[in-house]
């Protein structure tokens, strides 16, 4: 993220089919260190993932 104190991170998305409509974002993600990992954590970064996930989410079902 641009202007932001984070390091860098490397980030693995792999979507897992459930059924023939739907399908699970497994998302794995590596941090330059743990205390990047702990400061992404602790401003909600999770939640904010979790957010924009279930607006995705919701764009894409109107999408069929």
């Amino acid at each position: 993220m641009e202007n932001t104190p984070f390091g860098v991170q490397l980030e693995f998305y792999e979507f897992e089919k459930l059924t023939d409509a739907t399908s699970k974002l497994n998302m794995h993600v590596i941090y330059e260190s743990v205390g990047h990992r702990d400061q992404v954590l602790k401003i909600g970064m999770q939640q904010g993932i979790n957010m924009a996930h279930n607006r995705l989410q919701n764009v894409a079902v109107k999408l069929k």
